[in-house]
């Protein structure tokens, strides 16, 4: 029974270590976030510039940092793209929108925001929505860092409606036609194509579609590639020749027809040149 105090008091300080946190839906900086997406919504860059610091560090949802100059730049994008963007209402009640200042006792203060994006795209003509989480941590009156959560999705379709318009993507597409050689079953190309899909995978980030296509009869395979940028189709050329792969695939197949669609560089044309390529300008639609 003399240990029973002991322990008691073992416990009093474990608790009294452990850091606590207020919780807040009301308070100033809340109402600030409030007014802030007003002012986005309103199209009004300046409060922005008011609020977030010089110094800030904004983290968007692939994990990309980027200082206060291309914030902003990212905000008239947007502009650009959408019309018509709102918000639901923050009201305190945690029904389909809100926002909660959380003041640590370390002194540390972050603001979270959970609402949805209602706009109409300037380019596709479509009405988007979309549920988002952001969190800003505050140093003082100004915020220092932006967190977002959400599906960028909808703004890459629009970027890419723009590009196609503008005639601005920079996106290069390949189809070629190939035959197989005797001597090569369905069964084989298709055990070469899982290695070399892997190997596309592991070493080229860029190469964002790669896809195989194969007769009925295997004589007959179909391949299709996209790079973000002619850059990354060069990158595809070094990794191929001086990767693993190229005798075997040189072995296998013959090209029957080699399209590169795009507005391709001159550095690229240079680049590929070896190859019996045709090339396609860009005329209409939209690259993904």
């Amino acid at each position: 029974m003399r240990n029973i105090p002991i322990f008691a008091l073992a416990i009093f300080l474990s608790s009294c270590q452990k850091h606590v946190a207020k919780l807040s839906t009301n308070d100033q900086k809340s109402e600030k976030i409030k007014t802030l997406f007003s002012k986005v919504s309103e199209e009004n860059i300046d409060y922005l510039q008011e609020t977030f610091s010089d110094s800030m560090e904004f983290v968007n949802p692939i994990g990309d940092k980027l200082d206060k100059a291309a914030f902003i730049v990212g905000i008239q994008e947007l502009y650009d793209m959408f019309d018509g963007i709102s918000f639901l209402e923050m009201n305190g009640d945690a029904v389909g929108a809100e926002v909660e200042t959380v003041t640590y006792d370390n002194g540390i203060v972050w603001t979270n925001v959970w609402n949805t994006f209602s706009a109409t795209g300037k380019y596709t003509g479509q009405k988007v929505e979309f549920p988002f989480h952001l969190s800003y941590q505050w140093d003082g009156d100004k915020i220092i860092k932006e967190v977002q959560f959400f599906d960028m999705s909808v703004f890459e379709k629009e970027t890419n409606a723009k590009a196609a318009i503008n005639n601005t993507t920079e996106k290069v597409v390949i189809n070629i036609e190939m035959s197989v050689n005797e001597g090569y079953t369905k069964t084989e190309v298709e055990a070469f194509i899982e290695v070399l899909s892997h190997f596309i995978r592991t070493h080229e980030l860029n190469t964002y579609d790669y896809s195989y296509f194969i007769s009925e009869d295997g004589k007959r395979v179909t391949l299709n590639e996209k790079f973000r940028t002619s850059g990354d189709l060069i990158l595809h050329a070094d990794k191929f020749e001086n990767g693993p792969n190229i005798d075997l695939f040189m072995k296998i197949f013959t090209f029957e027809s080699f399209i590169v669609a795009g507005n391709t560089t001159e550095a690229l044309r240079e680049r590929i040149k070896a190859y019996p390529i045709e090339y396609r300008e860009n005329l209409g639609g939209w690259i993904y």
